[in-house]
């Protein structure tokens, strides 16, 4: 028997069916990225008006029981730790718009010196007011603001963050809000 030779395709005939391949490969990857991942399960809280919640993305769920009272004793321990103390009047009031009669205070329960940053906004840009270091036991009656506010009332966020005893190690931060009315 003759052997009949082989046929060999044609360069151009090659290189479409590597791109065939490709286009192919590429879009078995995004079906199953798209349409093979389990959607995170969603609980309805109660009536049809509540969104659905669902999983937060990377948690991790905890089978093992010993692993799970290991979290929740280390839950229990964060929650007995107490937050920032912080004593405040809500209000501050001013007739020229910029000194405040006012009470912030760093309570004497308190581990922590602070300092106070007070801002006009949410997005805590603009600055109004930077205090110097407040020990344990101490409290301002009066804040003299950087530039005055016009009349009215105006919501501020002060922003209390505890020092370490080196003064330069944030401990902790909390913002509240307070209304600074300014009458004329």
């Amino acid at each position: 028997m003759d052997a009949q030779p082989k046929k060999r395709l044609s360069p151009l005939t090659l290189v479409l069916i590597i791109i065939i391949v490709l286009l192919l490969a590429v879009a078995a990857f995004l079906a199953v990225s798209k349409f093979g991942g389990k959607e995170p399960e969603t609980e309805n809280l109660g009536d049809a008006s509540t969104p659905l919640i669902g999983y937060e993305e990377g948690v991790t769920v905890v089978d093992d029981a010993g692993a799970l009272q290991k979290a929740v004793d280390d839950m229990y321990e964060k929650a007995k730790e107490e937050g920032v103390p912080i004593e405040y009047q809500n209000g501050a009031s001013s007739t020229d718009g910029e000194n405040f009669s006012c009470y912030i205070a760093n309570p004497a329960k308190a581990d922590y010196d602070i300092f106070l940053t007070i801002f006009s906004d949410a997005e805590l840009t603009d600055q109004l007011y930077l205090s110097k270091l407040i020990p344990p036991g101490s409290a301002k009656r009066e804040v003299k603001l950087d530039r005055p506010l016009s009349p009215g009332t105006h919501r501020v966020y002060v922003v209390y963050t505890q020092v370490e005893d080196d003064h330069a190690t944030i401990h902790q931060q909390v913002v509240v809000t307070m209304d600074f009315t300014v009458t004329t």
